[in-house]
């Protein structure tokens, strides 16, 4: 397999943890900000249906490219990014990612899960050290909090910035349960209020998602 130039960017988690709206929202966001970005989707991904929904419904917003496996090797180099959700550290792709990133739903016992769970801990470490001795680069291991509650949190877990110094991950400032995140299936982003046709019906709930994925983009990038 050769070199891909894309920063890859994986998303790791639990199901039901956001790692699909997670990369709908992070694509726009890029593609927002002048960067080629593409998905690297499964067969039958529901992301599909969301981005088909898109493109027929509002053709003259930006358009998040999908690659297939078949056509990942020829098509990479083509974006300077590209987001692979439902993947793990096994994942074919994960020894050519920049970032890696475990969504984690912020609650207690999602957090001891992850805390007890030294198989993982310890394959994602492995990946670092593959990436690391193969491609004399440094993975970017980063955890990001999905409060999946009604209570907003700014600031990450504690005991997530202890662990940190212990395993060599960052940790991103949380995301909240926002109503903007579900309006996404239809295909129409936090992001894509800013321009005219739908300031209208820009509410505050679509200016803090729009913030917090600013926010996730420049710590990935930082």
């Amino acid at each position: 397999m050769s070199e891909y130039f894309a920063h890859i960017i994986v998303i790791d988690g639990e199901k039901g943890s956001g790692r699909k709206t997670l990369s709908f929202e992070l694509a726009i966001t890029l593609l927002y900000n002048h960067q080629q970005t593409a998905l690297l989707l499964k067969e039958g991904s529901p992301l599909s249906e969301t981005i088909r929904k898109r493109r027929e419904q509002t053709p003259n917003l930006p358009q998040i490219p999908i690659i297939t496996d078949a056509n990942f090797a020829a098509n990479a180099s083509l974006y300077k990014a590209i987001i692979i959700p439902e993947a793990d550290s096994d994942n074919k792709y994960a020894e050519y990612s920049s970032t890696y990133i475990t969504l984690l739903k912020q609650n207690k016992p999602a957090l001891k899960r992850f805390r007890q769970n030294q198989s993982y801990l310890s394959s994602v470490w492995e990946l670092k050290k593959k990436i690391a001795a193969r491609r004399k680069q440094s993975l970017n291991w980063v955890i990001c909090e999905n409060n999946l509650t009604s209570r907003l949190k700014d600031t990450p877990d504690e005991e997530l910035l202890q662990m940190s110094k212990l395993y060599g991950f960052r940790v991103a400032p949380p995301l909240n349960m926002r109503a903007a995140y579900k309006k996404n299936i239809t295909g129409l982003s936090a992001q894509d209020k800013s321009a005219p046709e739908f300031q209208k019906m820009l509410t505050y709930e679509d200016i803090c998602t729009r913030r917090e994925i600013t926010r996730l983009a420049e710590f990935i990038f930082s």
